[in-house]
């Protein structure tokens, strides 16, 4: 039996896919399998896949499934006691699999998961960003914050298959968002560790992309703040800073009363809370006017990240 479970999933990206399994196979760690999850592509995957001849290569072309859904099937395949997912258009580093795995082996059954640094590359593979990991140990009040990249992405972490399954898998009613979420219940019961060194290249797509879906990351946000109500009720400007991500959302949507409805709740739970009063006098422009505006800003936090 494999050690790690490797697990790809794609879909419609052959362009990229055939870079990330060679990410894969050269990993200065052998013992893995690696599950290629297929959600129905129409593209040349297959013949992409064809090329490579690995006894460690499984390949599953399932009929069209959500991203939760797809991951639950990937730990239900896995055979190694750990699991390592891989998006397809990102790369691990050769030194992904060894140096996870070798300070999982050093930790008690309480940490669940080891992650690592990265680095954003574009669509060409340039590197223009590098984050070093800070996070260890019971971090879910700082996920919960979103004051730190963490992993960056789900290509990133080692995670143990028996609190995968501990956990109930990924919430396959998540529709974006899921690796997140999934982490924010893991760390309610589990310890988390780092490995000061980066572990994958992952790729940044300038402009829309398919995960930004406004609707689906509103109900994200609002199920983390049941979930997890306890924590909001103790904790005010926490509580406004959700609600007023919640309402400017509903403003890009052009939902105005919605979105001053829960900017208002934000102002009304933390009243320092400075953004919430912008984004109230901005909700009396046109809804393109706060969307370019809202686009300067993460615009303005990308160029000091690069």
């Amino acid at each position: 039996m494999p050690v790690v479970s490797a697990i790809i999933t794609t879909f419609n990206r052959a362009n990229y896919l055939e870079t990330a399994i060679c990410s894969v196979l050269k990993q200065d760690f052998n013992d893995f399998e690696l599950i290629i999850l297929d959600n129905s592509s129409t593209d040349n995957t297959e013949s992409i896949i064809a090329g490579f001849v690995d006894p460690r290569i499984r390949t599953i072309k399932h009929p069209h499934l959500t991203i939760s859904q797809t991951r639950n099937l990937g730990v239900k395949e896995a055979k190694g006691n750990f699991i390592a997912f891989l998006d397809d258009d990102d790369e691990w580093l050769p030194n992904k699999l060894s140096s996870e795995l070798s300070l999982f082996e050093k930790m008690t059954e309480d940490v669940a998961l080891v992650y690592g640094g990265f680095v954003r590359i574009d669509t060409e593979g340039k590197q223009f960003y590098t984050h070093t990991p800070i996070l260890q140990g019971k971090v879910l009040k700082e996920l919960l914050s979103l004051k730190d990249d963490f992993t960056g992405s789900a290509s990133n972490p080692m995670i143990r298959k028996s609190a995968i399954v501990a956990l109930g898998g990924f919430d396959e009613s998540v529709n974006t968002g899921e690796d997140w979420e999934f982490y924010l219940r893991l760390a309610e019961y589990y310890q988390i560790r780092f490995v000061p060194e980066e572990v994958v290249a992952i790729r940044h797509h300038f402009g829309v992309r398919l995960g930004d879906r406004l609707r689906d990351y509103i109900d994200l946000e609002e199920k983390v703040m049941q979930r997890f109500a306890a924590i909001f009720d103790a904790d005010n400007k926490l509580k406004s800073f959700y609600l007023q991500r919640i309402g400017g959302k509903y403003l890009r949507l052009g939902e105005t009363y919605n979105g001053r409805k829960y900017i208002r709740r934000a102002i009304r739970c933390f009243p320092s809370n400075r953004i919430a009063y912008i984004q109230l006098l901005l909700s009396f422009f046109k809804k393109n006017t706060y969307s370019a505006i809202h686009r300067i800003y993460l615009n303005q936090k990308r160029s000091i990240k690069v």
